[in-house]
């Protein structure tokens, strides 16, 4: 009687082995397909769940600014960039209130590959209203990247 394996080199209970089904390897690999063509829409279209990827952001310099009605809230002239702006492009700018200044810096976000018609030259100002914590009162209120006060104007 022969007491080893049945079929020589192979133990009797050896399964066969597993592998990973060949649908799931196909499933991965379409994942990261899509991965990468979302994250090629946003780098470089600017659109998608990854849009920042594709935006590229510029600083503008506030010229000056001038009181509203409200006291909690002023206007800021901001110089447009040499090349101009988008018609869908947004000016922001940020104030930080510092006991007796107000500073503010401005910018814009941009697509890094679109083209669009721009509205503006280089040299005009775009008015952007900013929302105060407290009233402006007397503070003084200066550029952030150079801090020189900017001039108040009236109108």
């Amino acid at each position: 009687m022969n007491s080893g394996p049945l079929i020589p080199g192979i133990n009797e209970f050896d399964g066969p082995k597993r592998r990973v089904p060949r649908f799931l390897w196909w499933l991965l690999a379409t994942l990261v397909v899509v991965a990468v063509l979302i994250g090629a829409a946003g780098l470089f279209g600017g659109v998608g769940p990854l849009r920042a990827l594709g935006l590229v952001t510029e600083d503008l310099q506030p010229v000056a600014y001038r009181p509203t009605t409200d006291e909690r809230a002023i206007q800021v002239a901001v110089a447009l960039p040499p090349r101009g702006l988008c018609p869908d492009e947004q000016v922001q700018v940020t104030a930080y209130e510092r006991g007796p200044r107000v500073e503010v810096s401005a910018q814009v976000q941009r697509s890094r590959t679109s083209d669009c018609p721009v509205t503006g030259i280089a040299g005009d100002r775009q008015w952007v209203d900013v929302t105060l914590i407290t009233d402006l009162g007397e503070r003084t209120v200066i550029r952030t990247s150079d801090r020189e006060p900017l001039p108040r104007e009236t109108g």
